[in-house]
């Protein structure tokens, strides 16, 4: 298979397993990689762009726990992306979404820490829980300010979860490279509202700008509880795309 889509600056900031990710999905997005192509072996890439076999297999780990390829036990690592991608009707992380999307992702942590989930939240979910990793971000989209996100992970589920960078890294590989869990159901709420201080000065707006905002709960394979969120958006950045079913 052709290689060139791959660039690794040993220049750059970035982590070299996050630079080969962020080259396969954007690979992915743009269709030069296709549903079942097979991709380089992790010896391969390895040998080609002076890697370390460990680098390499944490760059497939992530795109696994994404579900945007497949390993498959003496054969190979496959692209299963589907055909189109719905912009926030999936689960993939943020940096992984944009990319698909032709974006250019960027996230800046605010704040993070442990912390107890807010009662208004506890009482929209069947198994709250009191002590949480709290993490407050803002992303970036084409180097405009597209989203605020405050999010609640149970502590006692993932300890030690606060130790990583979610500057580079995204919550969901982190959680799958480190617990094996990954996001399968989410029930999301979305309703109109106004920029609080807090967001209207993380987004760089004026306070009681339109926003919208959604109330994310987010369940794994085994449906139990990964995630709560309050994330805001800007209505003229962001769309979202539901599809609903008779009974």
């Amino acid at each position: 298979m052709d290689t060139g889509f791959i660039k690794i600056d040993r220049s750059s900031p970035l982590p070299l397993y996050k630079q080969l990710e962020d080259c396969i999905v954007k690979a992915i997005g743009e269709g030069v990689l296709k549903t079942g192509d097979k991709l380089p072996t992790e010896d391969e890439l390895a040998e080609t762009f002076g890697l370390s076999r460990p680098v390499v297999r944490q760059a497939y780990g992530a795109l696994v726990g994404a579900r945007l390829v497949s390993r498959e036990r003496g054969r190979g690592s496959f692209v299963r992306a589907p055909s189109s991608i719905r912009p926030h009707a999936s689960l993939l992380g943020f940096s992984q979404e944009t990319l698909l999307t032709g974006g250019i992702p960027v996230t800046r942590v605010l704040s993070f820490g442990r912390a107890e989930l807010p009662e208004n939240l506890s009482s929209c979910i069947s198994s709250a829980f009191s002590d949480a990793f709290f993490l407050e971000r803002v992303r970036y989209t084409n180097g405009t300010a597209s989203s605020h996100l405050k999010t609640w992970v149970p502590y006692e589920r993932f300890p030690g979860i606060g130790s990583y960078d979610f500057t580079l890294d995204s919550l969901y590989a982190t959680l799958f490279k480190l617990y094996g869990v990954r996001p399968t159901r989410a029930v999301r709420t979305v309703w109109a509202s106004a920029a609080d201080a807090r967001t209207a000065e993380a987004m760089e707006l004026e306070p009681g700008s339109p926003v919208m905002r959604m109330l994310n709960i987010v369940y794994d394979e085994q449906d139990e509880l990964m995630e709560v969120g309050i994330e805001f958006y800007l209505p003229d950045v962001q769309s979202f795309t539901f599809e609903v079913h008779s009974a």
